[in-house]
């Protein structure tokens, strides 16, 4: 879990012993910019909750993981077509070396997890 602060979201540093449960994880989509601050990584992630997102920056690795859940009250529903994954999810992006101890936030908005990286000092 990131916890919030004024400006976003807090990134955690470090954290390798995540272990990933058996089955697959779907990966969010992201875009990626450069800008002259440094990066600009946008991904997908319409229904996921903040507290249920975590950003790691280990090395040259950018890690964006958490689990999108089905809040939506079903009860007594049957299923005509299902298209929408829920459930935990990861993705790992390989970041130049020139950003491996960069100054990293993150903010949610409207679906959308942006995480401002800039270059390192």
């Amino acid at each position: 879990m990131i916890p919030k602060s004024k400006k976003g979201f807090i990134v955690q540093k470090g954290d390798p012993s995540y272990r990933r449960p058996s089955g697959p994880l779907w990966e969010p989509s992201a875009d990626i910019y450069r800008t002259p601050e440094g990066l600009k990584i946008k991904f997908d992630l319409a229904g996921v909750k903040p507290h249920d997102l975590e950003v790691h920056l280990i090395n040259s690795k950018l890690i964006v993981r958490g689990v999108r859940r089905d809040s939506f009250i079903t009860n007594g529903w049957s299923y005509h077509q299902l298209e929408i994954t829920y459930s935990r999810f990861e993705r790992v992006l390989t970041l130049p070396s020139e950003f491996v101890d960069a100054k990293v936030r993150t903010e949610c908005l409207d679906g959308w997890l942006v995480i401002h990286i800039d270059r390192s000092p």
